[in-house]
């Protein structure tokens, strides 16, 4: 290939040509490299200055998109020739054609996906808000938080009497008689006449229930979250599969009944952020009472409480897992913490509850679920006198007389 270039001013040499002067540069293509060489030889006779370039490996010396341009870079995605017009229509980039409209396509898609993304993360934030909206209008105690109680067994156990005791509205043991105390204890607190949650029961329904696992502690926090969302998910299909929608009820409790107290007491577990609480109840324990209050205590991790008994051991944390911290002497305690579970009646002992009329809502439970003032609930734990329980002590929920109850060991967490 021979390529010509006419000299300035009409003079030989190798002077630089500007644009004005350029004239268009004749570009003659031979497979002949003898009859190239001679071409050349008597062209520079006569001043014009001659380049002979060389097509090696069969790899073009033009450019095929814009001929007879010469190829004087490569591009640097695909590695082809490139020629100065092709720097100029890539915005001068160092690009082939090909590979520039491949990058305006992948910009223009980049903007479709960034333009959806931000509608997205818009309406993710409108469903925040939203959600947050619903999450306070569902547990706002002020205008009586309407909670569900999905209860499902085996169908060995689905004439258990406990069972009937729990779900019978004339029983001082029913599962309906959680929202009578709930509105017992924020009365005592606020002095209000507000029915803080109203509590309608479903069930029991027959069947197997076999929840994903839950707990691991070396799971990172996504897996975590997936997890728990999966938790919630397998037990309002649970409900749908039964007839009910959770999504219609502020809070959802699942409770399950069945055997191995230890080991169903430590799979309860309440949520706030999911407005959920799971119970299992042991048929083996024949207590309805303390039925009554693993409800209400799981209801209490719903509105925002914590455990308040040691893991380990399940006695009654200090000060807080106290209903009377001040009390004179300090134990025995006349009540059960909500969310320390039993009776502290000696450093180490505790008696199980066998009515609801022997458990209260300590003043730091009462804090954390918002009814009372922090530093108010904090003054009550720092006072060094007998404390007079609450604002006034209010009738409690008819029940059959107590029988006195003997200390007990502690038992497992619940």
């Amino acid at each position: 290939m021979v390529v010509i270039r006419p000299p300035p001013d009409g003079q030989p040499g190798d002077a630089a040509v500007s644009g004005s002067a350029l004239f268009p540069v004749p570009v003659l293509i031979t497979a002949d490299a003898p009859q190239a060489e001679a071409l050349a030889a008597r062209m520079r006779d006569t001043g014009a200055l001659i380049a002979i370039i060389e097509d090696l490996d069969g790899s073009p010396a033009t450019c095929p998109k814009h001929p007879p341009q010469l190829l004087g870079r490569t591009c640097s995605d695909c590695g082809m020739g490139i020629c100065a017009q092709c720097r100029l229509d890539a915005g001068g980039g160092r690009f082939c054609v090909s590979c520039t409209e491949k990058r305006k396509t992948l910009q223009r898609n980049r903007r479709v996906r960034q333009l959806f993304a931000i509608f997205l993360f818009t309406v993710f934030l409108y469903e925040v808000v939203q959600h947050n909206r619903d999450e306070r209008e569902h547990l706002d105690v002020t205008e009586g938080i309407s909670v569900a109680v999905f209860q499902f067994v085996q169908a060995e156990d689905a004439n258990h009497p406990m069972i009937g005791l729990l779900n019978d509205v004339g029983s001082p043991w029913a599962l309906r008689r959680v929202q009578d105390w709930y509105e017992q204890e924020y009365a005592r607190f606020t002095g209000s006449t507000a029915v803080p949650i109203r509590v309608t029961t479903f069930g029991p329904w027959v069947g197997t229930v076999d929840p994903p696992v839950l707990d691991d502690p070396d799971i990172n926090r996504v897996t975590a979250a997936w997890r728990a969302w999966r938790y919630a998910d397998f037990w309002h299909g649970l409900a749908r599969d039964n007839g009910a929608e959770p999504d219609d009820w502020g809070v959802r409790v699942y409770l399950v009944y069945g055997h191995d107290a230890g080991s169903l007491a430590s799979d309860s577990r309440g949520s706030s952020t999911g407005r959920i609480a799971v119970s299992f109840v042991s048929l083996d324990d024949n207590n309805a009472a303390y039925a009554q209050e693993t409800v209400a205590h799981e209801l209490g991790h719903v509105l925002g409480a914590e455990d308040l008994y040691d893991p380990e051991t399940s006695l009654a944390l200090l000060p807080y897992g106290l209903v009377e911290p001040n009390r004179k002497p300090l134990l025995p305690q006349r009540y059960a913490e909500l969310m320390a579970v039993d009776r502290p009646l000696t450093p180490t002992t505790e008696a199980e509850v066998r009515s609801l009329s022997q458990v209260r809502i300590g003043y730091h439970s009462a804090a954390l679920m918002g009814w009372i003032d922090k530093q108010h609930a904090e003054s009550r734990y720092s006072q060094m006198r007998e404390v007079v329980f609450g604002p006034a002590e209010l009738p409690v929920v008819p029940v059959v007389p107590v029988e006195p109850v003997e200390p007990v060991e502690p038992g497992p967490p619940r």
